[in-house]
């Protein structure tokens, strides 16, 4: 692709997602960002991730399920057609889609941008509600006008400098999903392990792990404190799987220190993710 010579600004691009960037209302709202959801299946039901089924929905037949849920991403022809859609109204898309080592969904974009001019596709190497914090700071961009080299320099330094941590309140579904043996995840069960994750180079990976529910917390408090600076202002967002009470603890124990913190959503991860 070409670099556009044109000033990007909200009157002329439209940023793409797709379900799995979580967004909380008001940035779903938002007239310059546009969604393509994945697909979930419980046996034989389907939804569209966001569209059909909601996360409170999606988590309480999550609990009652037998077997876990699978996932499908849109078709290269479903990319296809939403861009050239969103084509009829902006000159430029910025396609924006979850780490391309956990999904195909940046692959089938990619294909799909091939047939348009000033389609550029971004692999986040993240997922869920890191994503959408990105495409809020790409809002601001494009809200006091920016050049296209400057913008995907920006949203660079945004992979190289975010840090994004979950943790897990239980081992079962991972356990469920062939990721650890039920041995393992039973003496976890019973010690009250607590595993956290982290993305590395846009691999899901072990982190840490901490004895109970409080440690862990704590755990992601000093990582945070060592990966920040008092003074400098930190963009922060947390998620839950249909755990609010934990999310807002977190979000008390994070605005009590020392930091700068600006706090720019709590909301769901969604059902793919979830």
């Amino acid at each position: 692709m070409t670099e556009p010579t044109t000033r990007l600004t909200r009157a002329n691009t439209c940023i793409l997602v797709d379900s799995t960037a979580d967004m909380p209302e008001s940035l779903a709202a938002d007239p310059n960002v546009r969604m393509i959801p994945l697909l979930v299946r419980f046996g034989d039901e389907i939804y569209k991730d966001w569209i059909d089924i909601t996360p409170p929905v999606f988590y309480s037949k999550l609990r009652a399920a037998k077997e876990l849920p699978t996932t499908s991403l849109p078709s290269v022809g479903e990319f296809t057609d939403t861009y050239r859609r969103l084509k009829e109204t902006w000159p430029y898309i910025f396609s924006i889609h979850l780490s391309s080592k956990i999904s195909g969904t940046f692959d089938s974009a990619t294909v799909a941008a091939e047939a348009f001019e000033d389609v550029t596709v971004v692999d986040s190497e993240i997922c869920s509600l890191g994503v959408s914090l990105l495409v809020e700071r790409m809002l601001l961009k494009l809200e006091q006008g920016v050049d296209y080299a400057a913008l995907t320099e920006y949203v660079e330094w945004f992979k190289r400098t975010r840090g994004m941590l979950f943790l897990l309140d239980t081992l079962e579904y991972i356990a469920k999903g062939g990721r650890i043996g039920r041995a393992a995840s039973l003496a976890g069960s019973l010690l009250s392990i607590k595993p956290i994750l982290t993305f590395t180079d846009g691999l899901v990976t072990p982190f840490k792990k901490a004895r109970g529910e409080k440690k862990a917390l704590q755990l992601i408090v000093d990582t945070f404190l060592e990966d920040t600076k008092p003074g400098s202002p930190v963009i922060a967002t947390i998620g839950h799987g249909d755990d609010i009470e934990k999310a807002e603890e977190l979000r008390r124990l994070i605005e009590t220190t020392d930091r700068d913190v600006d706090m720019r959503f709590i909301g769901y991860v969604g059902s793919v993710i979830g």
